[in-house]
């Protein structure tokens, strides 16, 4: 195996894409589109090769000279980190991990000085000298309605009830699909600051050139004062639609019921274009779990270059992780998919 490191995303070659797998978010075009549009410090690319010069395990590191690594508990602790991770506050690794060299990328991360911390892997992924914390885990829906008729008719009542009454209270709204993601301004990019300063938790703020990036679909809810009221950014990935980031003015979304209005509408967008799962991120589960959402739990390895840091963490990790609401919490539809009967409360 050898290991090659790349300065800028502009300088990855061809064959950083090769059988990537699904995760868009580490191909050449996202990563070089990425580059410059969020606080992220000092990037990093990397590719172990075959023999062959075939690539097997890619990543990105950057670092953070302040990270609070307490962010899930009521202590604020900070440390100079390493992150292998999508710059993006997304629920996806930033390694793909190839099957000749994935033990060889974490005795790299190993040798790195400071906090290491390996984002956004499923629980199987472990490695001797990290731990492993949880992390917000990924609330998904899994689209199985023909119509979004179908789907409002499969909620349970309670349920259905409430839905059927954000969309009358938000239907003063127009929504429509900014043709151009060029005319993403300063307004709307305002909603998203609001809805980042509100965050319990953050890494990173990005521009407001990334909400003009071409790879996504934007769509404006604004009220009869034609004031926006909220948007929302969407990511197709092949079958799968992806929704990335939002913003919202909390007085006038609240009016409106803008928030969950925003959530039908992008099950119905799913549903008519043929998606077949939605991935809603880690933030606001508790509403994502009331419209059918169950959830992928993700983990963070972590360890420390100083032996005595080290040891402390490891004894505090079960301390460190996130602590989700409860699945069983909602019992949202009349019937479930299959393998899954009999699994309601």
């Amino acid at each position: 195996m050898r290991l090659f490191e790349f300065n800028a995303a502009s300088d990855l070659p061809e064959s950083w894409d090769r059988n990537l797998g699904t995760n868009i978010y580490l191909s050449r075009s996202f990563l070089r589109f990425m580059e410059g549009r969020s606080d992220a410090q000092d990037s990093r690319y990397y590719m172990f090769t075959d023999d062959s010069g075939a690539p097997d395990t890619r990543f990105m590191l950057f670092t953070r000279k302040e990270y609070v690594i307490t962010q899930f508990t009521r202590f604020s602790l900070k440390a100079f980190s390493r992150f292998v991770y999508v710059p993006l506050s997304v629920a996806r690794a930033g390694v793909h991990l190839g099957v000749g060299s994935s033990e060889l990328f974490f005795e790299f991360v190993r040798k790195l000085k400071g906090m290491r911390l390996v984002f956004n892997l499923p629980g199987e992924v472990k490695s001797p000298g990290f731990v492993q914390v949880m992390t917000c885990p990924r609330c998904v829906l899994d689209v199985r309605w023909s119509s979004f008729d179908g789907y409002m008719a499969d909620l349970r009542s309670h349920y259905r009830n409430r839905y059927k009454k954000a969309l009358k209270r938000s239907s003063g709204l127009r929504i429509y699909k900014l043709a151009d993601n060029s005319r993403f301004g300063e307004d709307l990019y305002a909603l998203y600051l609001q809805v980042l300063a509100r965050a319990d938790y953050k890494i990173e703020t990005l521009s407001l050139e990334f909400f003009r990036g071409s790879f996504f679909d934007i769509f404006v809810m604004e009220n009869e004062l034609n004031q926006p009221v909220a948007f929302y950014q969407l990511l197709e990935n092949g079958d799968e639609l992806i929704f990335e980031f939002t913003g919202f003015d909390a007085e006038l979304a609240s009016r409106h019921d803008a928030y969950n209005r925003m959530l039908m509408e992008i099950i119905r967008h799913a549903i008519e274009n043929g998606f077949k799962r939605i991935d809603f991120g880690q933030t606001a589960e508790e509403a994502k779990l009331r419209i059918g959402c169950r959830y992928e739990d993700i983990y963070v390895l972590a360890s420390h270059s100083n032996p005595i840091l080290n040891l402390a963490l490891r004894i505090f990790a079960p301390l460190l992780n996130y602590k989700p609401i409860p699945e069983n919490s909602f019992n949202v539809f009349r019937t479930l998919p299959a393998g899954q009967e009999g699994s309601n409360p």
